[in-house]
């Protein structure tokens, strides 16, 4: 790999967008150290794993954080003298805490890459268990750090609190010499502020006076000894600190190595976070060198020009970052032919060519330093021991040394390493000489890199280059795509044919005059320009053929859909055929469950009837049999009873008196109309007087009681004669023409009142029903009003 290949490739400013994710100030230089020359297959493969275990670790339990590493850096480096200060001190314990805490999470991650660095991490448990307890997050030694230092505040503490209580005395005693303000310190010592003028009136030292003089502070007489003996306590507590501090510095001492090593293996950690980070803002994947034989991307971006990279580059590069962030990278996808190991590239100026040499070197490049790659799922990148690049100009005037001299001088370094695991990337091969010599050159090189079975990449714009190309084993071209319409390069990559210069339509676009280009297609010569016409036509029928290949690929794809659907429906169809048994076995057990329930349900009530010897009437019986069997009857019938004498036009006599003509049978039910009144009675109460009657209206006297009472007593009764007598109550109401009728049932268990409230909803006679008010029986009592007219 050469020395210069970062500067090539412009991976040094990849690797600016990649350390600005760094959270400290040893990862970012660990992230940019990536440009220098490594081993790419071995060390590349142990960075992309250990990446893409990071890469776990963060969406399993978030972030590494690595606050303190770099404020404790500085005073672990070699030669650094150690610290003096405990908040210097704090910060190489924030240290030690960092690197236990991540240690543990590390061996807790069940990742052989993380493992790896755990074990790498030291142990500072037993560092943190004597220096914790000493030392406070705030820089301040602890006051059981030690028992004298203990004894010592301890003493203090008195001592202060009796210098402050005599202080007070004296204040009140002397107000007229001591200001309103408290005690207070000067040169260390508690003293009085006293008016200067009464100075004379409180003996004691004077230790400062005010700035204009006005004020006195004097320390009196009786506090000079405790006064003493605080400041006695406040030296033994410096020198215990500062031993105390000294045993501190060097357990820090004893330990420096181990925190070295911890922050060096912090440095690896953080970058590779820095990494992890990188490839979510360009939503890239950690590709393992190796993992493939062939070099295959898919939608490769380069990180330089892809526009989701935009915030980051204006924020790393400021405003040497130029690119308009509405101008989209042309994603790239390279898969070489199947037995192709050179590709020679070949198109128009600012096509696109130089790109495609800086992606794939790019995507290797980034690959071998476990950098996400801003790719499609499927790219794989092979494991490559050497990577060799020919981008720009190798003229070095210091050197003497011309463009194509340095191409030259590079290229004979590249003979003497390359081999079946080296990707060589050349751009404009050939270029910067006679063209027919630079031809001959490229030619021979490409051939010599295909023998050694390198995978060789080269752009040229020599068309001899390109024609050899076509024509060795082993080889194959490849053009940069061109808008015919619209005149402008399209930046794809199309595989298995050259590409067009296109010099003079380019200098026609420019403006040239027409009279040169006349000139200069002339001076071309028919070879050059019959090559010309055949790129032409065939980048033509490649056009219609790509348009045919989209046609026939959406057709594939509506048939594709459409075979899909009619699986579908076929299996659904299937589904139900084999179902459908299953299915109307149950709706039929269902129907049979249903249909014993309703009828044990009949039975049951029939037997409790029994149990109860209730006499069930013809009616009641009838009316079970029909629930029970779900009898429909038709709207008209011309039924007749058992004895087959009663049918419709008959004369018929009312078991409750009088006579009618029997207008229709329903079931049990007979419609007969008694003068210009309607009745609905058992067909069992319909006596037959006469056969049917004449066509003429038949002239029919209902023969009442002269006075029918309008009120029944069912009190003492029990249901079924109940509902009898009601029943047989409500008919002869209803003959003799009643408007309403009264019911007393009682309350008791309201049994009577549910019965009463049953006849009346399903009697026709009944026009409606309601209980009285209080003082006429309320619940105890129903009124019921009776239909008129018939």
């Amino acid at each position: 790999m050469s020395p210069n290949l970062s500067a090539e490739l412009e991976f040094d400013k990849v690797l600016e967008l990649v350390a600005a994710h760094a959270r400290t100030g040893v990862g970012r230089v660990f992230v940019m150290r990536l440009g220098e020359p490594i081993e790419l297959v071995d060390d590349g493969l142990r960075l992309a794993l250990l990446t893409r275990a990071v890469h776990r670790l963060i969406e399993e339990d978030g972030a590494v954080a690595f606050a303190g590493v770099d404020e404790a850096a500085p005073w672990i480096e070699s030669g650094a003298p150690p610290p003096s200060e405990p908040r210097d001190l704090v910060a190489l314990l924030t240290l030690a805490r960092r690197v236990a805490s991540i240690r543990r999470r590390l061996a807790g991650a069940d990742d052989a890459p993380l493992e790896e660095l755990a074990d790498e991490l030291p142990d500072t448990t037993g560092l943190i268990a004597a220096v914790a307890p000493r030392l406070g997050r705030d820089g301040r030694i602890a006051d059981n750090a030690s028992p004298e230092l203990a004894r010592l505040r301890r003493e203090m503490s008195r001592v202060r609190a009796e210098v402050v209580g005599e202080l007070d005395a004296i204040r009140r005693a002397h107000p007229a010499a001591v200001t309103d303000a408290p005690p207070t310190l000067r040169r260390d010592r508690y003293c009085l502020p006293v008016h200067a003028s009464a100075r004379s009136q409180l003996p004691g030292l004077l230790l400062d006076t005010s700035a204009r003089g006005v004020t006195s502070f004097v320390e009196p007489f009786a506090v000079v000894e405790l006064n003493n003996r605080l400041a006695a306590a406040v030296a033994g507590e410096r020198e215990e600190i500062r031993r105390i501090v000294q045993e501190i510095v060097q357990l820090f001492a004893e330990a420096r190595d181990d925190l070295a090593a911890a922050v060096d293996v912090l440095a690896e950690l953080d970058a590779a976070q820095a990494r992890v980070l990188f490839g979510r803002s360009a939503e890239g994947r950690v590709v393992i060198p190796g993992e493939g034989r062939e070099l295959e991307l898919r939608g490769a971006r380069h990180p330089l020009l892809d526009e989701r990279l935009y915030a980051l580059r204006l924020e790393v590069f400021g405003g040497s970052e130029r690119r308009d962030p509405k101008h989209g990278v042309v994603p790239l996808d390279f898969r070489l032919p199947e037995g192709v190991r050179t590709l020679v590239v070949s198109g128009p100026n600012a096509g696109g060519k130089t790109v495609v040499l800086k992606t794939l070197g790019l995507m290797v490049l980034m690959c071998a330093r476990g950098i996400p790659l801003p790719v499609e799922e499927g790219t794989m990148v092979p494991g490559f021991r050497g990577l060799w690049c020919h981008i720009g100009d190798e003229q070095d005037v210091a050197a003497d040394l011309s463009t194509f001299s340095g191409a030259m001088a590079a290229t004979a370094r590249l003979l003497q390493e390359a081999d079946a695991d080296t990707l060589v990337l050349f751009d404009e091969l050939g270029a910067g000489t006679d063209p027919l010599e630079g031809a001959a050159l490229g030619c021979a090189l490409l051939e010599e890199l295909n023998r050694r079975s390198c995978l060789t990449v080269a752009s040229t714009h020599l068309a001899a280059i390109a024609l050899a190309a076509t024509s060795a084993d082993g080889m194959d071209n490849a053009a940069m795509e061109y808008d015919e319409a619209s005149e402008r390069p399209t930046y794809g990559l199309s595989m298995g044919r050259p590409g067009r210069s296109r010099g003079l339509e380019i200098a026609h676009r420019m403006g040239v005059a027409e009279s040169v280009l006349d000139r200069a297609r002339g001076l071309l010569g028919g070879d050059h320009l019959e090559l010309d016409r055949w790129l032409r036509r065939l980048e033509a029928l490649e056009q219609e053929l790509e348009a045919e290949r989209a046609d026939l690929s959406r057709r594939q794809g509506e048939a594709e859909e459409l075979r899909r659907e009619a699986a579908r429906e076929l299996q659904r169809l299937q589904e139900e055929r084999e179902n459908l048994p299953s299915e109307l076995a149950v709706e039929r057990e269902e129907l049979r469950r249903r249909a014993k329930k309703k009828l044990d349900k009949v039975v049951a009530r029939l037997q409790e009837a029994t149990r109860e010897h209730e006499a069930l009437g013809r009616r009641r019986l009838q009316k079970l049999r029909d629930e029970a069997l779900r009898l429909e009857e038709p709207e008209k019938t011309a039924a007749r009873d058992p004895s087959g004498s009663l049918i419709e036009g008959a004369r018929v006599r009312l078991a409750l008196g009088g006579e009618g003509v029997l207008g229709e049978l329903r079931g049990s039910q007979a419609r007969v109309t008694v003068g210009d009144k309607r009745l609905w009675v058992p067909v069992s109460e319909l006596e037959v007087v006469d056969g049917p009657a004449k066509p003429r209206r038949a002239e029919v006297r209902v023969e009442a009681a002269d006075e029918i009472p309008r009120e029944l007593n069912l009190i003492g009764l029990d249901s079924e004669r109940a509902r009898s007598d009601l029943e047989r109550f409500l008919d002869q109401a209803f003959t003799a023409g009643a408007p309403t009728i009264r019911v007393v049932h009682g309350h008791g268990a309201g049994i009577l009142r549910r019965m009463v409230a049953e006849v009346c909803r399903t009697h026709p006679a009944v026009r409606s029903f309601r209980h009285p008010t209080q003082r006429f029986g309320g619940t105890g009592a129903t009124e019921v009003e009776l239909e008129q007219g018939g």
